[in-house]
């Protein structure tokens, strides 16, 4: 992993595009970031398949976001055509929960960033600025896009109407990048091809040099007759129909008996985002590819290797990996349908919605461009006829290890080289290659300094103060004569707050630059900070915050109340994230908030802890099921419950776990610690859920610390 990246990412704010050609690891990037960082992060990206296989979700999902067209305007416009900025608020009546998610992110990964429009990116930044009441370009959170923008471009149903808004439909064209300092990233170490001629073919093409591609080396590879014999061969299509016709073709051309293979759903697992066929059809002699990288460690295969099927029946497929000696039993494997949370600490969570789960294998006597982005062959036959659309050409040449490892149905001429000068020019401007080191001195002090300054940031308190006295008018129940006096004591005081966060942040601004100048010393930003942390977390919790929760507890449980009451309590939790999350701010790494002023900060008003209800009910006796019918909850909940009392040693596994499957677990704990539950969902049996891993590790973390 390249340490001076990561760093940059990690310890700063600066949004940055990662990029490099087919084949130089920016997927392993992103999985070494994900494990690395301390960051709150979330992955999403443009498609249901690239979303499952990033470990992720969906833009849309995420967002919630219209499927049409976004046009930047408050002007009207044609609703069957798009959404305007008006059209697009409304989606954003988010959840309470996933208003907490949205307001603790502090930086969001988008694979595949080859395939995102720009106005779906726009969304995003209206969504995120909304949410998170801050008028900074997406809120204020990093943005990492990662992708390769000459691969796969983004697909446009009406391109003429986009075309009125937007220069062209990549991402970079958005409203939101406009206005930001994004930087370019470009991975230039190619693993996948090592042969200096055919890397030197596939970056003119790349790069759109017709002038510069030696055409006539490339093209000795035209063999128009050729059909593989012995050694297995990838048929590389423009459409899925092409690529399934050649597969079913050659299935039926085998003798023997068809075996289906149904996969297993389990949850909630949308059908357009299926990793693999849900009826996955093999007979013996069929050429298969792997769509996974084996995951046990042993490294037998990766997403794109060939193998042949030797042996079926109802229980068991057996393969012949290219390349090895020995017959492979295959497992099954498991997709997961994630959904983020956050849990009582608010970190952020993976939540699993549903999986699916089936032999990691397809058919692969031909494979289309588009699933083949990713994947590594050693030998394939390309057509790159009038079919081939933009950037198809070298996505298509660099899924093949080497030059020779391709055969041509069709010469390549210049007619099907495309490039897209606004990309190279992007690209070029935004470059930061040479300037890592620079920007990430010059950038982490005002960062940290920054991440204080939000998290002090009291602005939103006046339109929450405004919306909860315009609620209380409508009450009927209410006692509005004490509401409105309330109202008229806080005001002042929630402007006074303002007033003095206004002056706090433009000092800090100021000793920032004075630091980075030489004329400061950090010493004096870090008391400055430490006295503006404990002066705001006094003040604004016995001014603000109690006499509000005061106020809510006269009235909590009224008849006639419960819509006001919700709607004020979201106004409460805010103002106890705010105070918690003052608590919990660093400036670099020293803790800035005074220990001495330790008052616990809490909305709950004379009612038992709900995890505590759930531990009661389970202590008199009843199941999990019992409890989550009883209680209204979903058994996810219920279990995240029990594990705080996990922590403690108090639970009796055996009423939860079979012996067989807490001996698994135990034998496993003994062994190795993992840093993360996704560590520990693949090292063991698949029938281990994230509620129930979680559980059984607080237990055994608890058990060994006696």
């Amino acid at each position: 992993m390249d340490e001076s990246l990561f760093n940059l990412a990690e310890h700063t704010n600066r949004s940055i595009f990662l990029t490099g050609k087919a084949g130089t690891g920016k997927t392993t990037f992103l999985n070494e970031f994900i494990k690395k960082t301390k960051k709150k992060h979330i992955v999403v990206a443009p498609t249901g398949i690239a979303a499952i296989n990033a470990g992720g979700v969906t833009i849309h999902s995420m967002f919630g976001l219209p499927l049409r067209t976004f046009i930047p305007t408050t002007d009207r416009i044609d609703s069957n055509l798009g959404n305007n900025i008006a059209d697009l608020m409304q989606h954003f009546k988010y959840r309470k929960d996933k208003l907490k998610l949205l307001r603790e992110i502090e930086i969001i990964i988008i694979d595949e960033v080859s395939m995102l429009r720009a106005d779906v990116l726009d969304m995003m930044d209206f969504s995120l600025r909304f949410v998170r009441r801050n008028t900074e370009k997406f809120g204020g959170v990093q943005m990492l896009f990662i992708g390769d923008l000459y691969q796969l471009p983004p697909v446009v149903r009406d391109e003429h109407f986009l075309k009125q808004y937007y220069k062209s439909p990549f991402f970079f064209e958005s409203y939101a990048l406009k206005e930001m300092p994004l930087i370019t990233v470009e991975l230039t170490t190619v693993y996948r091809q090592t042969d200096e001629k055919f890397l030197d073919i596939l970056n003119d093409i790349r790069d759109g040099a017709v002038g510069d591609i030696d055409f006539e080396t490339l093209n000795e590879r035209y063999i128009p007759d050729f059909e593989p014999t012995e050694e297995p061969y990838v048929y590389l299509t423009s459409h899925n129909k092409m690529a399934d016709e050649i597969n079913q073709k050659k299935l039926k051309e085998l003798k023997g008996k068809s075996y289906v293979y149904s996969a297993e759903i389990i949850g909630n697992f949308n059908e357009n985002q299926y990793p693999n066929e849900e009826e996955l059809q093999l007979k013996v002699g069929a050429q298969v590819m792997f769509i996974r990288n084996d995951a046990s460690g042993e490294k037998r295969y990766f997403n794109g290797k060939l193998a042949e099927v030797m042996s079926l029946d109802d229980k068991e497929v057996t393969v012949l990996i290219d390349g090895d000696d020995e017959v492979f039993t295959l497992k099954k494997e498991t997709w997961e349908q994630k959904r983020y949370g956050l849990d009582a600490e608010k970190n952020i969570t993976e939540d699993v919605l549903g999986s699916f789960q089936q032999y990691p294998i397809r058919l692969a006597w031909a494979v289309t461009i588009h699933k083949s982005q990713g994947l590594t062959f050693d030998r394939l036959i390309i057509d790159a006829g009038k079919s081939f659309a933009s950037g198809q050409v070298y996505v298509a040449l660099s899924r093949c290890r080497t030059l020779e490892g391709i055969v041509l149905k069709s010469k390549i001429t210049p007619n099907v080289i495309f490039a897209d000068r606004r990309v190279s020019q992007f690209q070029d401007e935004t470059n930061a290659n040479e300037k890592i080191e620079e920007i990430l001195q010059s950038e982490k002090y005002d960062y940290s300094i920054k991440k204080v300054v939000n998290t002090l940031d009291c602005q939103w308190f006046k339109y929450s103060l405004e919306t909860w006295f315009q609620s209380t008018k409508t009450s009927k129940a209410l006692d509005k004569n004490k509401a409105t006096y309330l109202y008229q004591t806080l005001r002042p005081k929630v402007e006074n707050f303002e007033n003095i966060y206004g002056k706090f942040a433009k000092v800090m601004l100021q000793k920032t630059h004075k630091f980075i100048h030489g004329k400061e010393e950090w010493s004096e930003i870090e008391e400055k900070a430490k006295g503006a942390v404990n002066f705001f977390f006094t003040k604004v919790n016995l001014e603000i915050f109690q006499p509000l929760l005061d106020f809510y507890s006269e009235n909590k449980g009224t008849k006639g109340l419960k819509q006001y009451n919700d709607d004020f309590r979201v106004f409460l939790d805010d103002l106890e994230d705010y105070l918690n999350d003052l608590k919990k701010v660093h400036l670099l790494e020293a803790p800035l908030f005074n220990t001495d002023n330790n008052v616990a900060i809490s909305t709950k008003v004379a009612k038992i802890p709900s995890h505590i209800l759930t531990f009661q009910l389970f202590e008199s006796g009843k199941i999990i099921p019992e409890i989550a019918k009883e209680r209204g909850l979903v058994t996810e909940t219920i279990f995240g419950h029990l594990a705080k009392f996990a922590e403690q040693g108090l639970l009796d596994l055996s009423r939860i776990f079979a012996k067989e499957k807490i001996k698994t677990f135990e034998k496993e704990f003994k062994k190795n610690s993992y840093e993360t539950l996704n560590d520990w969902k693949k090292a063991l049996p698949n029938d281990f859920e994230f509620n129930e891993i979680r559980l059984l590790l607080n237990h055994f973390t608890h058990k060994q610390s006696k």
